[in-house]
């Protein structure tokens, strides 16, 4: 599902999950998988805003 359509259909304080479809890597590998949290997790939709359109 697109971030436009979730924009679009889901209310606001609806739970998220975003992942870019990388397998976990291992806790030894400390930097990796700090990257790997930040392109993997759930939120919270708490606003929403239209495009501005130059």
């Amino acid at each position: 599902m697109s971030a436009s359509n979730i924009i679009d259909t889901a209310p606001l304080g609806a739970l998220v999950r975003y992942t870019d479809g990388a397998a976990k890597p291992p806790a030894r590998f400390t930097k990796k998988l700090a990257a790997w949290e930040r392109a993997n997790g759930v939120g919270r939709l708490v606003k929403k805003e239209p495009l501005n359109s130059p």
